[in-house]
């Protein structure tokens, strides 16, 4: 059987409409795919070579938005949103849950959200819509609560106040999708998926105490003694300090993180400063360091990757953002460094949609993976797949990928986010990694080399590789 479908749309809005189906049937289900605009409000989808009659349609209901309310409140889902009962008309579907939210849809025929004659399957939920929304962020452009690091917070999103945030309902929503698909197309085949472990490490303090000026070490010591109540940081960083010696800094965790990847068959990415742009936020190391120079030939030689963790100021500033990707392109030809992939993230997972998704497609990175909130983990772009972004204002495709952030060290235990114990952060890892697992995702973990020098850090680390591999 041919996989190539035809869809019938609606007019308007034919950018957005081209890359969401490009995303949901290309990259997702891997299924050729041909694209007509037709009349009324609704997405039909038909297989070529196959009865006309068959066919899967869908209510299109975010790209019917009036083109004056398109980025405003008024385009945005009604909350409380609906909630379909998928078991009780899919019970095939893989769902997390048996019930989902409905982001955007229209019931169909005034009633519920999915009927099937013999040859037609009929959904009130807008698949296309809801994914987009979801993907492209759309309601951080139209929304404007922001932290005091100019974030927009998760209790702002739709999927925390919604109660979805811990579920990938994009991949739900696709797994509705390829359902309906396989009751009208037995024979239809789509791209396998299968999960990975993506392990990546900001490097905002390569060392704790070697190359530090005494006050700035005698603080960390104190905090080791008082707030950490650690007496062996304490001695630890001091004896580093008065030695000079680089492996006996308590933040020269590299060669052990790499150790533990290639225990468990994985490839660490490491994300380096080049410059500083806030003398608050940002540590001013230098690479042209012997000693980091050396770290860069060890990480490369022994198949791990680095890239770009871009200052504190750099998320909104294209000019700075292009000299510090080239001060590390120029760095890594110097010492002979190539990879065929560049990517990173921001320094404090600063993010203005569109501006530094834009940012970094014209700086010539390859990939972000920023996206992910600082005080609660989850599913902020709603999949735990890479994508290919789109820039809402200027309503293009972009070359650049996001691999959507899931986990990360400090959100789970930081005072002033989840400040979660050791114990519950990794059955946060566990239920989230197993949840990627499910729908075939990447479980894309953030671990600073900071959150390794203490006995404790060390053990929940080794126990949230050994859950989630």
């Amino acid at each position: 059987m041919s996989n190539v479908l035809r869809i019938l749309h609606p007019p308007g809005y034919v950018e957005e409409r081209s890359y969401i189906f490009r995303i949901i049937f290309e990259e997702f289900l891997g299924l050729g795919y041909e694209c007509q605009e037709g009349s009324g409000d609704t997405v039909q989808i038909r297989l070529a070579h196959a009865p006309e009659e068959v066919a899967l349609i869908w209510s299109d209901v975010l790209f019917q938005t009036s083109p004056e309310n398109w980025l405003t409140e008024a385009s945005l889902p009604k909350a409380p949103l609906p909630v379909w009962n998928v078991n009780h008309d899919l019970p095939e579907t893989s769902l997390l849950e048996g019930f989902v939210p409905v982001i955007y849809g229209k019931p169909v025929e005034g009633r519920g959200w999915f009927t099937q004659s013999e040859s037609v399957i009929r959904l009130g939920l807008d698949i296309a819509g809801s994914v987009f929304f979801m993907l492209t962020r759309y309601e951080e452009i139209v929304l404007s609560p922001r932290d005091e690091h100019g974030r927009f917070p998760a209790k702002a999103s739709l999927a925390y106040r919604e109660g979805f945030l811990e579920r990938p309902i994009v991949d739900e929503y696709i797994e509705i999708l390829w359902a309906c698909m396989k009751r009208l197309w037995p024979g239809l085949k789509r791209k396998e998926q299968s999960y990975r472990v993506c392990l990546s490490h900001d490097v905002d303090h390569p060392l704790g105490a070697v190359n530090k000026r005494w006050l700035q070490v005698l603080r960390s010591i104190a905090g080791d003694l008082v707030r950490r109540k650690d007496v062996s940081l304490a001695y630890r960083r001091a004896v580093a300090k008065c030695s000079g010696r680089y492996d006996l800094d308590p933040y020269n965790t590299f060669d052990l993180i790499m150790d533990v990847s290639e225990r468990y068959g994985l490839r660490s990415a490491f994300y380096f400063k080049t410059d500083s742009s806030n003398s608050r936020f940002d540590e001013n190391y230098f690479l042209d360091l012997p000693w980091i120079q050396e770290l860069l030939l060890r990480i490369h030689e022994r198949g791990h990757e680095i890239g770009l963790h871009s200052s504190y100021e750099a998320y909104k500033d294209p000019a700075r953002t292009r000299a510090e990707f080239k001060a590390l392109l120029q760095l890594a030809e110097r010492l002979g460094i190539v990879q065929e992939t560049w990517g990173g993230r921001q320094h404090y997972l600063r993010w203005e949609n569109p501006i530094t998704w834009q940012i970094w497609e014209d700086a010539g990175l390859n990939y972000d993976t920023t996206l992910g909130f600082a005080e609660h983990v989850g599913f902020r772009c709603g999949t735990c797949h890479e994508f290919p972004v789109f820039n809402l204002r200027t309503r293009k495709a972009l070359r650049l990928r996001e691999r959507p952030l899931i986990v990360m060290d400090t959100t789970l235990l930081a005072p002033e986010y989840m400040d979660l114990r050791p114990e519950q952060a990794l059955e946060w890892i566990e239920r989230l990694s197993n949840t990627c697992r499910r729908v075939g995702g990447t479980f894309t973990l953030l671990w600073h080399n900071t959150n390794l020098s203490q006995s404790w850090q060390r053990k929940l680390y080794l126990g949230a590789l050994e859950v989630s591999t």
